[in-house]
């Protein structure tokens, strides 16, 4: 007999794959089987989230551990003990964490179906790599200016 709870986890992470993958461009995400249960009892780390995400252009991958339901179509509680797992387990692989949510039964009514949650310290090592790529594109395009302005003389 399945576990209706089980399987419903389990649809939101294949889910949330195609979601991701239909909706970024360069973007590379796998469902980790039996992550769970099997990478708590064997200890291994490369087991551990449910879903791993790598984008092109971006140095880490994403470790994102998929919660549906806990509250129902209008409200979900959020353990904060999910999130510091989700963190150890990433700093254990040298990836990003994430909390990726949906809301048990909700239908696409226009409002908010699916959300990700990130901790303080991960929303700003991202918009901190963002800033300084932004930063290196400035500089590139200075300089391309600079050699067009004395090419053109």
């Amino acid at each position: 007999m399945v576990n209706r709870q089980k399987r419903k986890g389990t649809d939101w992470e294949r889910q949330l794959v195609d979601l991701l993958e239909g909706n970024i461009r360069g973007v590379k995400a796998k469902r980790i089987a039996g992550s769970g249960a099997i990478g708590t009892i064997l200890g291994e780390p490369l087991l551990s989230g449910d879903v791993i995400v790598s984008f092109t252009g971006f140095p880490k991958t994403f470790r994102i551990e998929a919660k549906t339901g806990y509250g129902g179509v209008s409200q979900l509680t959020i353990k904060r003990e999910w999130i510091n797992k989700i963190i150890e387990e990433a700093n254990n692989t040298y990836s990003m964490p994430m909390l990726a949510c949906k809301f048990s039964g909700s239908k696409k009514d226009g409002g908010v179906q699916y959300f990700f949650i990130l901790d303080f310290s991960t929303f700003c090592g991202i918009i901190n790599y963002v800033n300084d790529l932004k930063r290196e594109v400035d500089l590139l395009y200075d300089e391309l200016g600079k050699e067009k302005k004395d090419k053109n003389g």
